[in-house]
Protein backbone atom coordinates (compact mmCIF):
# COMPACT_ATOMS: atom_id res chain seq x y z
CA UNK A 1 0.00 0.00 0.00
CA UNK A 2 2.89 2.70 1.05
CA UNK A 3 4.63 1.66 -2.47
CA UNK A 4 1.49 2.67 -4.27
CA UNK A 5 0.65 5.70 -2.27
CA UNK A 6 4.86 6.92 -3.16
CA UNK A 7 4.48 6.21 -6.79
CA UNK A 8 1.27 8.43 -6.45
CA UNK A 9 2.98 11.24 -4.85
CA UNK A 10 5.85 11.17 -7.24
CA UNK A 11 3.73 11.14 -10.78
CA UNK A 12 1.62 13.87 -8.78
CA UNK A 13 5.16 16.10 -8.25
CA UNK A 14 6.23 15.51 -11.80
CA UNK A 15 2.59 16.87 -13.18
CA UNK A 16 2.38 19.80 -10.80
CA UNK A 17 5.93 20.73 -12.08
CA UNK A 18 5.49 20.04 -15.65
CA UNK A 19 2.03 21.87 -15.49
CA UNK A 20 3.86 24.88 -13.48
CA UNK A 21 6.37 25.16 -16.36
CA UNK A 22 3.82 24.83 -19.14
CA UNK A 23 2.31 28.04 -17.44
CA UNK A 24 5.47 29.89 -17.13
CA UNK A 25 6.23 29.05 -20.78
CA UNK A 26 2.79 29.96 -21.59
CA UNK A 27 3.36 33.39 -19.82
CA UNK A 28 6.87 34.59 -21.32
CA UNK A 29 5.88 33.63 -24.93
CA UNK A 30 2.56 35.38 -24.34
CA UNK A 31 5.01 38.31 -23.01
CA UNK A 32 7.24 38.34 -26.18
CA UNK A 33 4.95 40.13 -28.38
CA UNK A 34 3.71 43.14 -25.98
CA UNK A 35 1.15 45.20 -27.95
CA UNK A 36 2.75 48.35 -26.91
CA UNK A 37 5.96 48.19 -29.31
CA UNK A 38 3.31 49.26 -31.98
CA UNK A 39 4.12 52.48 -30.25
CA UNK A 40 7.33 52.14 -28.38
CA UNK A 41 9.80 52.86 -31.50
CA UNK A 42 8.32 56.02 -31.78
CA UNK A 43 7.77 57.43 -28.42
CA UNK A 44 10.23 60.40 -27.41
CA UNK A 45 13.07 59.17 -25.48
CA UNK A 46 15.37 62.68 -24.79
CA UNK A 47 13.77 65.78 -23.82
CA UNK A 48 12.34 68.55 -26.12
CA UNK A 49 13.29 71.70 -26.40
CA UNK A 50 10.46 74.07 -24.73
CA UNK A 51 10.25 75.94 -28.19
CA UNK A 52 9.24 72.73 -29.80
CA UNK A 53 6.77 71.71 -27.81
CA UNK A 54 4.49 74.57 -27.32
CA UNK A 55 1.84 75.19 -30.14
CA UNK A 56 -1.41 73.75 -30.88
CA UNK A 57 -2.57 70.15 -31.17
CA UNK A 58 -5.31 68.35 -32.95
CA UNK A 59 -6.77 64.90 -32.36
CA UNK A 60 -6.75 62.93 -35.37
CA UNK A 61 -7.16 59.07 -34.37
CA UNK A 62 -8.42 57.17 -31.47
CA UNK A 63 -8.48 53.30 -31.07
CA UNK A 64 -10.67 53.25 -27.86
CA UNK A 65 -14.18 53.27 -29.07
CA UNK A 66 -14.26 51.56 -32.61
CA UNK A 67 -15.92 54.75 -34.25
CA UNK A 68 -12.55 56.40 -34.34
CA UNK A 69 -12.66 60.06 -34.26
CA UNK A 70 -16.49 60.22 -35.08
CA UNK A 71 -16.81 59.67 -31.58
CA UNK A 72 -16.14 63.73 -32.00
CA UNK A 73 -19.56 64.05 -33.38
CA UNK A 74 -18.57 67.44 -35.72
CA UNK A 75 -16.56 68.28 -32.64
CA UNK A 76 -12.53 69.18 -33.07
CA UNK A 77 -10.83 68.10 -30.17
CA UNK A 78 -7.61 71.28 -29.89
CA UNK A 79 -4.53 71.38 -27.09
CA UNK A 80 -3.34 74.65 -27.16
CA UNK A 81 0.30 74.68 -25.11
CA UNK A 82 1.62 78.27 -23.99
CA UNK A 83 4.66 79.47 -23.65
CA UNK A 84 4.10 80.38 -20.03
CA UNK A 85 3.46 76.67 -19.14
CA UNK A 86 -0.71 76.94 -19.19
CA UNK A 87 -2.83 75.76 -21.30
CA UNK A 88 -6.09 75.02 -22.82
CA UNK A 89 -8.00 71.97 -24.13
CA UNK A 90 -11.37 72.06 -25.85
CA UNK A 91 -13.53 69.05 -26.35
CA UNK A 92 -11.28 66.45 -25.31
CA UNK A 93 -13.58 63.20 -24.76
CA UNK A 94 -13.40 61.20 -21.73
CA UNK A 95 -14.17 57.49 -21.26
CA UNK A 96 -15.96 55.12 -18.92
CA UNK A 97 -14.95 51.36 -19.39
CA UNK A 98 -13.72 52.36 -22.66
CA UNK A 99 -16.91 53.79 -23.48
CA UNK A 100 -17.01 57.28 -24.53
CA UNK A 101 -18.69 59.35 -21.38
CA UNK A 102 -17.97 63.21 -22.34
CA UNK A 103 -16.48 66.41 -23.44
CA UNK A 104 -14.34 68.36 -21.61
CA UNK A 105 -12.88 71.97 -22.23
CA UNK A 106 -10.84 73.40 -19.45
CA UNK A 107 -7.45 75.17 -18.58
CA UNK A 108 -4.33 74.99 -16.25
CA UNK A 109 -0.70 74.24 -16.06
CA UNK A 110 1.20 71.69 -18.19
CA UNK A 111 4.91 70.69 -17.63
CA UNK A 112 7.60 68.84 -19.58
CA UNK A 113 8.62 64.93 -17.22
CA UNK A 114 9.52 61.72 -17.74
CA UNK A 115 6.04 59.19 -17.81
CA UNK A 116 6.87 56.38 -18.35
CA UNK A 117 9.82 54.01 -20.33
CA UNK A 118 10.26 51.79 -22.34
CA UNK A 119 12.85 49.01 -23.88
CA UNK A 120 15.80 49.32 -21.61
CA UNK A 121 14.05 51.30 -19.20
CA UNK A 122 14.52 54.19 -21.49
CA UNK A 123 13.00 57.21 -20.09
CA UNK A 124 9.89 58.26 -22.74
CA UNK A 125 9.23 62.51 -22.18
CA UNK A 126 5.49 64.03 -22.41
CA UNK A 127 3.87 65.95 -21.06
CA UNK A 128 1.85 66.12 -17.44
CA UNK A 129 -1.13 68.35 -16.60
CA UNK A 130 -2.38 69.72 -13.47
CA UNK A 131 -6.07 71.10 -14.49
CA UNK A 132 -9.33 72.43 -12.80
CA UNK A 133 -11.32 69.04 -13.80
CA UNK A 134 -8.06 66.52 -13.45
CA UNK A 135 -9.81 64.77 -16.39
CA UNK A 136 -6.64 65.51 -18.88
CA UNK A 137 -4.50 62.60 -18.92
CA UNK A 138 -0.95 62.97 -18.91
CA UNK A 139 0.81 62.40 -22.75
CA UNK A 140 3.60 61.03 -24.39
CA UNK A 141 5.65 62.98 -26.98
CA UNK A 142 6.17 61.38 -30.37
CA UNK A 143 8.73 61.25 -32.80
CA UNK A 144 12.52 61.43 -32.63
CA UNK A 145 12.34 65.07 -34.08
CA UNK A 146 10.07 68.52 -34.13
CA UNK A 147 7.24 68.35 -35.01
CA UNK A 148 6.45 65.99 -31.82
CA UNK A 149 3.02 64.21 -31.78
CA UNK A 150 0.74 63.11 -28.40
CA UNK A 151 0.20 59.66 -27.13
CA UNK A 152 -2.24 59.33 -24.38
CA UNK A 153 -2.52 55.73 -23.60
CA UNK A 154 -5.96 54.54 -21.89
CA UNK A 155 -5.96 51.61 -19.50
CA UNK A 156 -3.42 48.84 -20.22
CA UNK A 157 -0.71 49.61 -22.92
CA UNK A 158 -1.39 45.73 -23.84
CA UNK A 159 -5.33 46.55 -25.04
CA UNK A 160 -3.91 49.38 -27.62
CA UNK A 161 -6.20 52.04 -26.29
CA UNK A 162 -4.99 55.49 -27.57
CA UNK A 163 -5.67 58.70 -28.42
CA UNK A 164 -3.11 60.67 -31.17
CA UNK A 165 -2.84 64.12 -31.94
CA UNK A 166 -0.94 65.79 -34.42
CA UNK A 167 0.84 69.21 -34.17
CA UNK A 168 -0.78 71.78 -35.91
CA UNK A 169 0.66 73.56 -38.88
Amino acid sequence: MSCVRVTFMRELGRFCCITIAMCMLGFLVGCQHNSWDRYADSLTTTRPKQEDIVGSYLLTQQTIATNGVAVLQGRQCQLDLQTDGSFQVANYPTWTNSQFASFISTTGHWYCDKVGAVHDNQSVWGIRFDDVSNKVDSLSFTGKAAPYGLLMTYGDPDENAVMIFARKK
